[in-house]
């Protein structure tokens, strides 16, 4: 039975509720740490924001359990995924005083322009809340390339993500005249299209997807892979082979989408507005055939040093190495699935959102991503964090394996302010890969939140002028 959205969104307030009060009884506040989140648990309201289909938006509005000298800045938290109200930026951001807008957009994983009017919507309810000066977009993983994408437009209209370098051009009727934010969080943020072609496996044929190519299959143990503790060492003739034939069989499956689009706006389909287009061998989310998630010395360290947020509260300026452990399914139960494996897309949506164009030197490196055009796709996050120029704030989490990505967006960003900070032992979803790495959670907000007040960023003056950031 299909549950209605005020049923799901009573649903998902008790979730969060619940959630909320087995975090905060749990949580044991180190000395020196997590200090923001003292103080009595937030207030949540439920705001009906409107809109139609694929537009149509609701959120949940965090607020401080008591006053706070930090209402001149609110805070919008996008992501395209089913409910964002659970989300810990809410909650966390809430702790330390802010008033913290939590969005979800139907459907919002179709097109990156489809949520844009959601958005707007949201920042302008966010300015007429009383003493809002500023309003900054705050965002997660995937929520990257949705927000960037967004900040970007807003600025600078229609012809950011229209122009003839795209694949798949944006429609102009939703990306006019945009309320801008005033700054940009990215947590842990991924690269866009880029993400999802990443994962295109080269050793499965489309028309023979059980069958695969020994010589390119990553996940054969005479390759270097070590199946039982998913684990790899690649040779760098194995890697040069697969990175060319992934980057091949890239190109063609975008040239065979762009095919089939031009035969339905010819009205040479069997149907009239877009069709079905499925890829064997390309994961979904965090699975697929990617290299670097079995082999950890694999876009390993950072190329420059950038601030570490340490355990023990130092704050070295340093080159910084990962510490995730191998990861991704294990393939002897995803290769040609159709639910991990395989993307069950449609021409529309693979050009919109998965659709990137690559070159002949493409490749992962130790500490970078080479050979790719990142603005040939209007969803890729290097490409749009080009034409942000707002203060920027990019925060990666040491314990996964977007942390290169994360260099690579920071280095794209316009901002003339812009900082890139790194939490040393976090996963993905914030928390301690292993204890010794302590609160990584408080580590990271409380960081957002020195950044956020730093005097002269988004307020005249500080609201607790000892709290700048490191």
């Amino acid at each position: 039975m299909r549950m209605t959205r005020t049923a799901a969104f009573t649903l998902s307030l008790a979730m969060a509720c619940v959630a909320w009060q087995s975090f905060a009884s749990g949580q044991q506040v180190r000395a020196g740490q997590g200090g923001g989140r003292s103080g009595p648990a937030p207030r949540s309201t439920y705001v009906r924001l409107g809109g139609r289909g694929e537009g149509t938006s609701d959120a949940v509005l965090y607020e401080p359990g008591t006053g706070s000298a930090k209402n001149g800045i609110a805070l919008l938290f996008g992501h395209p995924s089913e409910s964002n109200f659970n989300h810990p930026s809410g909650r966390e951001l809430a702790r330390r005083g802010y008033r913290i807008l939590m969005v979800n957009v139907s459907d919002g994983r179709s097109f990156p322009d489809t949520y844009a009017p959601a958005y707007s919507t949201a920042l302008k309810y966010l300015r007429g809340l009383p003493g809002v000066e500023k309003v900054v977009v705050i965002t997660h993983s995937g929520g990257g390339h949705e927000m960037a994408f967004y900040q970007n437009v807003a600025e600078n209209g229609p012809k950011a993500c229209s122009g003839p370098e795209k694949i798949y051009p944006c429609r102009p009727a939703l990306t006019t005249g945009l309320e801008k934010a005033d700054g940009l969080i990215l947590l842990d943020s991924t690269l866009g299209a880029f993400h999802q072609m990443s994962s295109v496996d080269p050793a499965v044929d489309s028309a023979r997807p059980r069958v695969r190519v020994p010589e390119l299959d990553m996940f054969d143990p005479r390759n270097g892979y070590d199946r039982a503790n998913r684990h790899a060492s690649y040779t760098a003739e194995f890697s040069r082979k697969f990175y060319a034939a992934q980057a091949a069989r890239n190109l063609q499956l975008v040239e065979q989408a762009r095919a089939r689009l031009a035969a339905i706006e010819k009205g040479e389909s069997d149907y009239a507005d877009d069709e079905p287009f499925v890829v064997p061998g390309m994961g979904i989310n965090a699975t697929g055939a990617r290299l670097y998630q079995p082999d950890g010395r694999v876009v390993s360290k950072t190329r420059a040093p950038h601030p570490l947020l340490k355990a023990d509260g130092a704050t070295p300026t340093e080159t910084v190495r990962t510490v995730r452990p191998p990861s991704g399914a294990r393939p002897e139960d995803a290769l040609g699935t159709l639910g991990v494996m395989t993307q069950n897309s449609t021409v529309r949506r693979f050009l919109a959102m998965s659709a990137i164009r690559t070159q002949k030197d493409f490749a992962f490196t130790e500490d970078d991503i080479v050979g790719v055009d990142w603005k040939s796709a209007m969803s890729s996050t290097p490409s749009n964090a080009e034409g942000i120029t707002v203060p920027t704030l990019v925060m990666s989490m040491t314990c996964h394996y977007l942390i290169v990505p994360n260099e690579i967006i920071f280095n794209h960003l316009a901002a003339r302010d812009k900082q890139f900070a790194l939490v040393e032992g976090a996963t993905h979803n914030f928390i301690p890969c292993r204890p010794e790495y302590g609160d990584t959670v408080a580590r990271t907000f409380d960081y957002v939140d020195a950044w956020l007040t730093r005097p002269g960023r988004f307020l005249t003056q500080s609201p607790s002028p000892g709290d700048v950031a490191r």
